[in-house]
């Protein structure tokens, strides 16, 4: 339900416009980065971690419309920083709101409309020194009377390309990605209807590092072509406050590839090698209404449908040698060719009331229906009956929120989530890692349960947000090891997880100084238990993370802008396997699941000069620490962003 961020009962945060334009727009995960609670996957294509939950238990959403995946990798973010308005982060399962995939929390990214004036143009361009790398844009955009109502347009194109990143200890290889991507905006008010058109054209290609020559993974192919269509009603009757509907269709093409060579028993030479093309097609439709039937409750309710059909032609080749021999002892070929849909039809209300001046409740809850087949699969030329999964579920939330005056609010929330199994994780067989993955067509749905107690204040220059929370999730998906021999595995429902911790934004403003020291901040527990019993808390992710700094306001003649000087850091990880060791990567058996901590100085600034021109110059970190992210990924050396804007 529409309220503002102070007095909401969810955690949520909100990178507006302002904010926006004082990061160097690198990535859209770049611009979320600080948010507490998050955490950054930069390998290859950005991802985003929330409380600890990874990509595939996070929802992304573009004006409101989900952005579906149904790899094994979770949603990237698939659009270029110019075309944002704000970015919405929703922390903590949320459901009951934001459907399907929101354990981990939603980052509901909002689109820029029409510009006030006729006509306007703006360009921009940047560098990126760790990777060479360059962004470019330019807008078009405007509105103008038309009838009896007005029409607001804009139209953006952007590329960026950045070559390998470079560590203090050299150059990560390969890590280089490029995007390319045109959207466009069509809107018409009149009176208190306002109806709109948006068109997205996204292409992304991108290699993932390994640490590990004979481990190659490429992603040269993502590019996804989006349709949507809007309206919006105000105040259509004493009752009815605003009617929404959205439309939307959604195409998304895949290409995969890997290459492994390893070493069995040192005188082994397997080889690997694996390709995907994937094609998706989505149709969805949401229909929402805020009501208000009387002074002191509203409620809000809608009804939710998506299509979701996936074609995949996959390819595999194992060939196994003695090391040295010219000829293999064996050498196998599997064709696969794959049709499967998801369809899903929810409900859902939330109801507001207020119990009296200071005391605010609210109650919410959601139906879903899903159903899943597996319409057309063959390997080798020779079809595999089909399969079938459904489910029906029904979720809850409710708030509290105490709010004795306009600056504090006191508040206690309890929401669910819930992530019908992806088609991958249902139906298809996959190769990651050089091992064979099958499907499962009984998964169960994955559900977790979110408790929450928070406090925000904002008065004399104070500004507070925490947050203490705890998350039980249940029936989680995870491949396990079917073979010994020869390493298969499936997909099945065993493990669980808890999260708990503290979120923290915390600033205060001293204007006679220009000053506001600020630190945002996540503390993370996480303990997770196997199929087989064995819990552990070393569950891959930083126990601490944040950033504390200062920012320094300044102007200079008709020039004006602001200093950011901050320390980046976060502790070390460790990930425990189900037998309770630190097993060796994936990728890289000489180095095991473990990074230490690390902390960064960074130097930020920003400038505006009064002509329509502005400069986000970004020193990064700035001591050149060596460090590996939580994903293990090197961090970039000291390097230097620089983008400049111009508005016409």
């Amino acid at each position: 339900m529409p309220v503002e961020v102070l007095k909401s009962p969810a955690s949520v945060s909100v990178i507006d416009g302002a904010a926006i334009k004082k990061t160097a727009p690198v990535s859209v995960a770049k611009l979320i980065s600080d948010v507490p609670g998050l955490q950054v996957s930069g390998n290859g294509i950005d991802r985003i971690a929330i409380r600890g939950e990874g990509a595939s238990r996070v929802a992304v959403l573009i004006d409101g419309q989900k952005l579906t995946d149904h790899t094994n990798y979770g949603q990237p973010l698939l659009i270029d920083p110019g075309s944002i308005d704000r970015i919405e982060v929703v922390r903590g399962s949320s459901s009951v709101i934001s459907g399907s995939q929101a354990i981990g929390g939603v980052v509901n990214i909002i689109t820029k409309k029409g510009a006030e004036k006729p006509f306007g143009l703006t360009t921009q361009a940047g560098y990126m020194s760790a990777t060479d790398g360059y962004r470019l844009s330019a807008t078009a955009s405007g509105t103008v009377e038309a009838g009896a109502g007005a029409l607001d347009y804009r139209l953006t194109a952007g590329s960026m390309s950045q070559g390998d990143r470079k560590s203090a200890d050299g150059l990560v290889t390969p890590s280089d990605t490029s995007d390319n991507t045109v959207s466009a905006h069509l809107g018409y008010r009149t009176g208190q209807h306002y109806f709109g058109l948006k068109l997205l054209s996204y292409d992304l290609s991108a290699n993932v590092f390994a640490d590990n020559p004979d481990f190659i993974i490429q992603m040269p192919k993502r590019d996804m072509r989006r349709l949507g269509v809007f309206y919006e009603g105000e105040n259509l009757t004493p009752w009815l406050r605003k009617l929404s509907f959205d439309a939307y269709r959604q195409t998304v093409d895949r290409s995969f590839r890997n290459d492994i060579t390893m070493y069995p028993a040192g005188i082994m030479h397997l080889h690997v090698e694996s390709t995907s093309e994937d094609a998706q097609l989505t149709y969805g439709a949401n229909l929402r209404a805020e009501m208000q039937f009387s002074e002191n409750s509203r409620t809000y309710a809608g009804i939710e449908f998506t299509d979701d059909s996936l074609t995949t032609d996959k390819y595999s080749r194992t060939t196994v040698r003695f090391r040295g021999a010219p000829f293999p002892i064996s050498d196998v070929t599997t064709l696969r060719y794959d049709e499967a849909t998801i369809r899903t039809t929810s409900v859902f209300a939330q109801h507001e009331i207020s119990l009296n001046d200071a005391l605010t409740a609210t109650f919410g809850a959601r139906w879903y229906h899903v159903e899943a087949s597996h319409d057309v699969a063959s390997t080798n030329g020779v079809a595999r009956a089909p399969t079938g999964n459904r489910d029906d579920q029904g979720l809850v939330s409710a708030g509290l929120v105490w709010s004795p005056d306009e600056s504090l609010v006191l508040r206690a929330n309890i929401s669910q989530g819930y992530i019908y199994p992806s088609l991958s994780q249902l139906f298809l067989n996959t190769t990651a890692g050089g091992t064979a993955i099958a499907g499962n067509p009984d998964l169960d749905p994955e559900r977790a349960t979110t408790f929450e107690i928070g406090a925000r204040y904002d008065a004399g220059g104070a500004l507070i947000d925490a947050t203490l929370f705890h998350t039980r999730a249940k029936d989680y998906i995870a491949s396990v090891q079917t073979d010994p021999v020869t390493r298969a595995r499936q997909y099945m429902n065993l493990e669980e997880a808890k999260s708990w911790g503290l979120e923290l934004h915390a600033e205060y403003a001293l204007p006679d100084l220009g000053l506001t020291p600020y630190i945002t901040a996540t503390a993370l527990r996480r303990k997770i238990t196997y199929a087989n019993g064995f819990s552990t808390r070393d569950s891959g992710m930083p126990d601490l993370s944040g950033r504390i700094g200062l920012r320094k306001s300044w102007s200079l003649g008709a020039a004006e802008g602001e200093f950011d000087f901050f320390l980046r850091a976060a502790s070390g990880t460790v990930m425990r396997g189900a037998d309770g060791l630190v097993a060796a990567r994936d990728a890289n058996a000489s180095k095991i699941n473990r990074s230490a901590g690390y902390g960064t100085l960074n130097l930020h600034t920003t400038a505006e000069f009064g002509n329509g021109t502005a400069m986000v110059l970004e020193l990064n970190n700035l001591t050149d620490r060596s460090y590996e992210s939580w994903d293990y990924v090197p961090g970039e050396e000291r390097s230097v962003n620089i983008f400049l804007t111009k508005t016409f």
